[in-house]
């Protein structure tokens, strides 16, 4: 079944956008949207240097190196999705940022690198003819009205404009703006499938305080403070008639409006803070992969009545090839393997989930000038021991809260401006602290887990599906709506449904149940909320929320034996792959983890498709 509703994906431009420079992004954006397609837009991260001549050690420059270098592979591969492009766009990039940009000889670049260069560089390669005008405070709203009569936007201090008007379509999109690309890139998607749109400020309020309130009414029932909630969110989107839509969808920083809204018309979300750009581009261009038809359904058997086995039943009957991480099969090692390097499209949590304890510390360190600092953070620990290993994996994540007595990602810290090699020096400084001043916590704010066989899954990952597939997931644990769908989101799912608080078993078996009965008859978005029914009138009413776009929808498969050749495909290109990376690694380190990897892949090949694997390999006559 195809993506419904979904907007065409041009490969005519292709844009690599500086985060710094907003209006020439807009600009650049109005040349080259095209009425009724998606334009791809994706957002640089800032760069403290070039790409080095060789690899280089953990030092101020390590993180925005490895962003960076992230960033290339993962945009190289888009363009490489859609078959090329006519043009590759790069606007407002630093010298820096182009070096890591190895690929751009094979393909036709225009740089862009000022406001006055857009029109005399890009206008000849559209078909559009008048402009329209606005000011650079109103460049959002510009950009909306330019891309609806079909305009060049042009900067002119005297312009006058005014908010869109409403067109009452089918959608509407809600974009909680700030001074990033961001806004432009959910302006251009909103434009791209004809829905309206609505700019909004973000809430006065953070997720702690969030956090607190659905805390609350989870303990207490008491609709106070879903009211405290409403008070807080609902100022911001009162003016909007959502139910003259058929959906909505918020690109926001955190802020569950769906509950607030009582689920009035489907919602989707797009997270402003995740990597939207490859988010939206992932769901558009998914149905341009090869279907694999594979899927995970993980639970540790903790409930006396669950969904696990209709889940897997219904799965099968469509054609899709079921890893079974169940009862024992559900420890840490098994899911966090298989989320990073099993190709699959779905994956189904059925356990219990949300806050862990863990340890508060508050160390002092002194970096590479001779000054002393002080940080204070928590620590979760979990454990992934498995008898093909010697050792035991060990997963620590720190959560920092204060730097020199300064809240964490506070004002004031930024304020202080701390040279980047200070932080670099805060890592490596607290890895050689022996004797740590651990004190227990219980109920760490901001962590996040997954109940397993033996330990807790924290989803601490940069990869997923072994980059295979954008596979989608329904985390149906409780608390699983934010923290530990960051991971998720950022490194390519399409979709992830999570609950709000803590969620009733039978009514989470019921959703569940529901939910993938009409899966693959409709789209996902539908699907949630025809399973939505069996919340109406109880204390988890509305507690589902959908990380992804309206018109995502899931394939069943050919046949059995089909799905599971391909997946035995995918477990050989990832064993031949990491071959090919583990002969020109030179870090040790790296080279055992590669290797890890290698024997990974090989032990699910013979365990578990021995016979697929030798149609694979042998030779044609």
């Amino acid at each position: 079944m195809e993506e419904q509703n979904a907007p065409k994906i041009s490969n005519k431009f292709f844009c690599i956008l500086s985060s710094s420079e907003i209006t020439l992004a807009a600009i650049i954006s109005s040349y080259t949207y095209i009425i009724h397609e998606y334009t791809p837009l994706f957002e640089f991260p800032n760069v403290t240097t070039g790409k080095p001549l060789e690899a280089i050690s953990f030092d101020e420059h390590y993180l925005s190196v490895t962003r960076a270098e992230e960033f290339k592979i993962k945009v190289h591969n888009a363009i490489k999705l859609l078959g090329g492009c006519d043009y590759l766009v790069l606007g407002g990039l630093s010298d820096d940022q182009k070096s890591y940009l190895d690929f751009l000889d094979n393909y036709n670049v225009i740089e862009v690198d000022n406001v006055e260069d857009v029109d005399f560089k890009l206008s000849a390669l559209t078909d559009k003819g008048s402009y329209q005008k606005c000011t650079e405070s109103d460049i959002y709203y510009g950009l909306i009205h330019a891309g609806i009569s079909n305009s060049k936007l042009k900067i002119d201090p005297y312009a006058q404009i005014s908010p869109n008007k409403k067109r009452k379509k089918n959608g509407i999109i809600v974009i909680e703006k700030n001074a990033a690309l961001l806004s432009i890139l959910a302006i251009n998607y909103a434009l791209s499938i004809g829905a309206d749109i609505e700019l909004i400020e973000p809430p006065d309020t953070d997720k702690k305080e969030i956090k607190y309130l659905l805390e609350r009414w989870s303990i207490e029932k008491n609709d106070i403070f879903l009211n405290d909630l409403g008070a807080l969110v609902y100022n911001r989107i009162e003016n909007i008639d959502f139910e003259n839509y058929e959906f909505g969808t918020f690109f926001t920083f955190g802020t569950p409006y769906s509950l607030v809204l009582k689920n009035v018309i489907p919602f989707t979300y797009v997270n402003n803070l995740l990597s939207p750009d490859f988010f939206v581009f992932n769901i558009i261009s998914s149905h341009l992969r090869v279907p694999i038809s594979s899927s995970i359904v993980f639970s540790p058997l903790e409930f006396i009545d669950e969904e696990t086995n209709f889940i897997i039943g219904k799965l099968e009957d469509n054609n899709h090839y079921v890893k079974k991480l169940v009862g024992r099969d559900a420890s840490v090692f098994n899911v966090d393997n298989h989320v990073r390097e099993y190709p699959f499209e779905i994956i189904h949590f059925c356990s219990h989930g949300g806050e862990v304890d863990g340890f508060r510390l508050v160390e002092e360190f002194t970096d590479k000038e001779g000054a002393s600092h002080t940080v204070e953070y928590d620590e979760i620990v979990s454990f992934a021991p498995d008898s093909s290993e010697e050792l035991i994996q060990v997963t620590s994540k720190y959560i920092w809260r204060k730097f020199n007595g300064l809240i964490w990602k506070s004002e004031e810290l930024k304020e202080a401006n701390y040279p980047h090699y200070v932080f670099t020096d805060m890592l490596e400084e607290i890895k050689k602290i022996k004797g740590k001043s651990r004190k227990k916590k219980l109920n760490i704010t901001g962590s996040c887990a997954i109940k397993c066989s033996d330990f807790n899954y924290q989803a601490v990952f940069n990869m997923i599906s072994g980059s295979h597939t954008s596979p989608f997931v329904f985390n149906n644990t409780c608390w699983s709506w934010s923290c530990i769908s960051e991971s998720f989101l950022s490194t390519g799912s399409i979709g992830y449904i999570g609950t709000f608080w803590a969620v009733d078993n039978n009514l989470a078996k019921e959703t569940a149940e529901t939910f993938y009965t009409n899966i693959f008859e409709d789209t996902i978005l539908n699907s949630l909320q025809k399973a939505l029914i069996h919340t109406t009138g109880t204390s988890n009413e509305n507690i589902y929320m959908y990380w992804g776009l309206h018109f995502s929808t899931l394939r069943p498969g050919n046949n059995l034996q089909e799905s599971k050749k391909n997946v035995a495909n995918k477990l050989l290109c990832s064993f031949y792959r990491w071959i090919n990376y583990s002969t020109s690694e030179k870090d040790s380190e790296t080279k055992e983890q590669i290797e890890t990897l290698i024997n990974w892949n090989y032990n699910q090949l013979f365990k578990y498709f021995f016979k697929e694997l030798i149609e694979l390999i042998k030779p044609r006559k």
